[in-house]
């Protein structure tokens, strides 16, 4: 067995754990063939017991994170978690991606206290999607949310703010599966990821100061809302492929104590659970080719864009439901593990059924550290 430690380079990689269903060859082939991904061969050599693993990314600032097969860790989240039911596509009725009922979005500010944006009756299917970097929301709330932060749009860079967006305490509400269902708060300091060129040099507005990448991205009516790693950053999430349901809590920041729970074979996450939020269904309407995370690369130029001034001082409060309009946009993908992506890339004529040797299996995509542990498989990255 080998293990990178260190690499001059690695091009963002995608290790697939989520369905078969959106195995690229499933979604290529009229025939619908599949094969088994990383989890199926956990399962299959009995490393685990079930198809389930646990995200923790911690926070911006952070250079580890933990991937949790078989098991979740209550020491890496608050309170308890609340469980969502996974939804399907509209289209085929199959469970394909990590769809949740994503229900509310309100905005606290540490002076004017809390502001809901959405009214009573929004909901929308969201994607907890790790092979993605931002946050998709639909654009009518996207608009209120840069216009407040501060950000502008450069033909280069896309949406820049001013890094100091992270001094601001404020935080993001995101509610899920209807009232009495889980809710996420995540702190504005998480959506300001600092900006790099191709040389991989700070990027400075004309006066010095810092500019940063926001974390959101507007999405179109109809358009995937994918909730990448400025949304995850701020939740633990354990996805259950069994029982087809995600539990959600608050993280815990910076936490540098574990205390592991296995999911056997006859158990569930509600075991951790105070609720199971399934008054709210939605579906998922696209069902497009495109693997969520992948995005085209521009060529990088110089910023020469005067800092924005960021004021922070309100918001409409303008509610919208669950429609949207504007240009839909998949950000960079630079998480650990996909929850919702192919599992590989493969020809639909191929009739090779690839196979996964667990113990001498070579991670892409960054380093990692394979441990098994009481019947789990983690992967500290």
């Amino acid at each position: 067995m080998a293990v990178a430690t260190t690499a001059d380079y690695v091009a963002t990689g995608i290790m697939g754990i989520g369905f078969d269903t959106d195995e690229s060859v499933a979604r290529a082939s009229n025939e619908g063939s599949v094969y088994p991904n990383l989890v199926d061969e956990l399962v299959s050599q009995k490393l685990i017991t079930t198809h389930s693993y646990s995200l923790w990314l911690d926070d911006l600032s952070s250079d580890s994170g933990t991937v949790l097969f078989g098991g979740y860790d209550t020491d890496k989240y608050s309170g308890d978690l609340g469980v969502l039911e996974i939804q399907p596509d509209a289209q085929s009725g199959n469970i394909t991606s990590m769809t949740v009922a994503w229900t509310s979005l309100s905005l606290t500010d540490p002076t004017s206290g809390t502001t809901t944006l959405t009214d009573d009756s929004f909901a929308a299917p969201a994607v907890l999607d790790s092979g993605t970097s931002l946050c998709g929301v639909p654009t009518d709330l996207y608009n209120q949310l840069a216009n407040f932060s501060g950000v502008i749009n450069d033909p280069t860079y896309g949406a820049i703010v001013a890094c100091n967006l992270s001094s601001y305490t404020g935080t993001l509400n995101f509610g899920f599966g209807g009232s009495g269902g889980p809710s996420i708060s995540v702190p504005f300091y998480e959506l300001a990821v600092p900006a790099v060129d191709q040389n991989n040099n700070p990027l400075t507005f004309e006066d010095g100061s810092a500019a940063c990448t926001f974390g959101l991205f507007p999405v179109a009516e109809g358009g995937d809302l994918l909730f990448g790693d400025t949304f995850l950053r701020s939740v633990y999430v354990v996805y259950d492929l069994d029982n087809l349901q995600i539990g959600i809590a608050p993280t815990n920041f910076n936490s540098t104590t574990s205390n592991i729970q296995v999911i056997g074979a006859t158990d569930t996450i509600v075991g951790g659970a105070s609720s199971i939020a399934s008054a709210v269904t939605v579906k998922q309407t696209n069902t497009a080719e495109v693997a969520p995370g992948i995005a085209k690369t521009g060529t990088v130029t110089s910023l020469a864009t005067k800092a924005p001034v960021a004021t922070f001082g309100a918001i409409s409060g303008v509610k919208t439901n669950a429609g949207a309009t504007g240009t839909a946009a998949k950000s960079p993908s630079t998480a650990t593990a996909s929850a919702a992506t192919p599992s590989a890339t493969k020809s639909a004529a191929s009739t090779t059924t690839p196979t996964f040797n667990v113990a001498a299996m070579l991670m892409m995509g960054g380093s990692f550290i394979l441990m098994l542990l009481g019947g789990l498989f983690v992967v500290f990255t």
